[in-house]
Parts: C-alpha cells; structure tokens; sequence
C-alpha cells in the first residue's frame, strides 16, 4: 500500500535550498523536505541533482539545481508517487514528464519527511515510513 498516493495531482510550487537540506513546496501547504539525495530525470537522464550546487561543469556559470528546478517544474502536478518499501526510495512523477527520484543515502539518519500540515511522513534510518498524526486530527 503507497502511504503517499494522495499526493497525486497537488501542484508543485517551488524548491529552496537551506544550510542542509532542500525544501520543496506544493500546493495547499504540503512540503517535502529532503537532506539526502535527489535528483530530477528528464527524457530518462538525469537533468540535475542536489550534489551539483556550485559545479561548473565546464559551463559559464555554476549549476544552481533550485533554479533549473523551479524553472522545469513550474505549475506542474503530480501525477504519480511511487515509495520503495524497506528503502523509502520515493519517486514523484510529474506532468512535465520529468521525475524526482529522492535516495535515501543512511542507515541511521531521517531521509526526507512529507507534510501535509496535519500528518507528517518520516523516513527514518533503517527504512521504516513513520506517520505522525492522523488526518482530522492535528493532535494525535
């Protein structure tokens, strides 16, 4: 069972890169927030990655992968949400075509965690999925 199908058709909104982690915004105050790797694939390729920021690559100027993503994914929904149980691999389809892939890269630490402003799913070290919360109920 994906814990996470009810992502599906929310819009995305931006990303932002803090000191350690990557903040990515959707629609109706969901966020994913990622401190591990990721990357977006398009046509199949990988396009950019959160270990690119800073690379020249041979380019004129320095990768910023919050721009290339902001710019590729602007007013995009998702169409697909697929999570790799035992590993918590989470891959996010969008209409563009384009697909983030977030790989958690520890045993011990938290990967990610998606809120949806009342439940919060963690992916925690060892690849367990834990739920805090419960929909209509902002206590539990």
């Amino acid at each position: 069972m994906n814990e996470l199908a009810w992502l599906v058709e929310h819009r995305f909104e931006s990303v932002n890169r803090r000191e350690y982690d990557w903040v990515f915004v959707f629609d109706k105050n969901i966020t994913l927030t990622v401190d591990c790797l990721w990357r977006l694939v398009e046509n199949g390729r990988i396009r950019v990655t959160s270990q690119d920021e800073g690379q020249k690559f041979g380019l004129p100027s320095p990768v910023i992968p919050a721009e290339e993503i902001n710019r590729r994914l602007a007013q995009s929904t998702v169409t697909a949400v697929e999570l790799r149980e035992g590993l918590l691999d989470l891959e996010l389809h969008f209409s563009t075509g384009h697909v983030l892939q977030i790989i958690p890269d520890s045993s011990g630490y938290e990967a990610w965690h998606l809120s949806d402003g009342v439940r919060v799913f963690i992916a925690v070290g060892g690849g367990e999925l834990m739920i805090c919360g419960s929909k209509g109920d902002a206590n539990s």
